[in-house]
């Protein structure tokens, strides 16, 4: 008899896990101005590229999370273009899981702006993209967690003759050391997919009309976000969004005075209700010299592909839930890597030869 119970408690101890088990991904879109020619620029961008590779690493862990995805939009795929095709296409292949934007490089505000982000500048101010527009149509892929970090100038800009500028912190740095995480409590409390809302996290170095100075290490602001994530996380101290935020501005405003640094960080918590299915912005930008019925099918196909995404991605969370041990979900995550590759492959000659129609 008491073999019986201990078998039925093990069973039921079995399914429990596999009811509770993750099956959200991580989806990392990561824009660095690693190409700039001012030697502390880049420096800076392969610190913030280091350092948030170990908390997604951190992340995926503790939570038991099966795959992260890369966008690395670096180097010459530092573009408004690359960016857009993310968020419109490969993004489709998202339930939701975790979103995490990063952005290191120049930013500026426009006169008269009300926006709270910073304008993202890639190549001229033609490209540049709004951070609140691309924040929304981040919101409207209804994520679970959307963090955003932003570390570029939000000043206005009044010469568009000349880049915005990057001030420069050439002094030298105080790394602190952190402790390791003790569990992953904390993950698990800040980063729970809460069914019908968004919760999103902005963590940008510079408020309106502030500037951002940039270091080897990734500047001031950049660190203390490091340090909150691994110290906070590892004795527990904050539980929750809106005190990381603050512990996070008062840090960096506190080292920026004792610098004498002109710098004052934005960081905020905000929970919105899940957005309807349809998108509200498209950022597709099809060339008016293409016949009118060509594009039309283009971005028909383009919408069919993105909706075969997010139907193969709802499949995949639902056949990864029901998965009974570790071993039959690790074989399950594999064929779900090959399916989705194979798809996006297919997409792609699909496009390609529908692009190539109307030359």
């Amino acid at each position: 008899m008491l073999l019986r119970r201990l078998l039925l408690l093990c069973l039921a101890s079995l399914f429990l896990a596999a009811l509770s088990a993750e099956t959200r991904h991580i989806h990392v879109i990561q824009l660095l101005d690693d190409n700039s020619p001012n030697f502390l620029i880049r420096e800076g961008c392969r610190s913030i590229d280091y350092g948030v590779a170990r908390e997604v690493d951190r992340i995926q862990t503790a939570l038991g999370i099966s795959d992260v995805h890369y966008y690395r939009l670096n180097g010459m795929s530092f573009s408004a273009e690359a960016l857009d095709f993310v968020i419109d296409y490969q993004l489709s292949y998202q339930e939701r899981d975790i979103v995490l934007f990063v952005y290191a490089g120049h930013g500026f505000r426009t006169p008269n702006s009300t926006n709270q982000l910073p304008k993202l500048y890639f190549t001229g101010y033609d490209t540049a993209r709004e951070g609140d527009d691309i924040r929304l149509r981040l919101l409207e892929r209804n994520p679970s967690v959307l963090l955003n970090i932003v570390i570029a100038c939000n000043a206005t800009q009044q010469n568009y003759q000349v880049p915005p500028g990057q001030p420069q912190d050439s002094g030298p740095t105080q790394n602190r050391l952190a402790a390791r995480p003790r569990s992953s409590r904390p993950y698990e409390v800040l980063f729970a997919d809460q069914p019908g809302y968004t919760k999103v996290v902005d963590l940008v170095s510079s408020d309106r009309e502030y500037e951002t100075f940039m270091s080897r290490d990734g500047g001031i602001f950049f660190s203390e976000v490091i340090y909150a994530f691994e110290e906070i996380f590892a004795d527990e101290r904050f539980s929750n969004w809106p005190a990381i935020c603050n512990y996070i501005s008062n840090q960096t405003l506190q080292r920026t005075n004792t610098r004498k640094l002109p710098q004052k960080p934005y960081c905020a918590y905000s929970v919105f209700a899940a957005i309807a299915e349809a998108p509200l912005v498209t950022a597709s930008r099809l060339t008016s010299s293409q016949p009118l019925g060509c594009r039309m099918a283009a971005r028909a196909l383009r919408k069919d592909q993105r909706m075969e995404l997010k139907i193969l991605r709802r499949r995949h969370r639902r056949e990864s839930a029901s998965s009974k041990n570790r071993a039959e979900r690790k074989l399950v995550n594999a064929r779900h890597r090959q399916e989705t590759s194979q798809m996006k492959y297919v997409h792609l000659q699909a496009y390609q030869r529908q692009s190539g129609s109307c030359k």
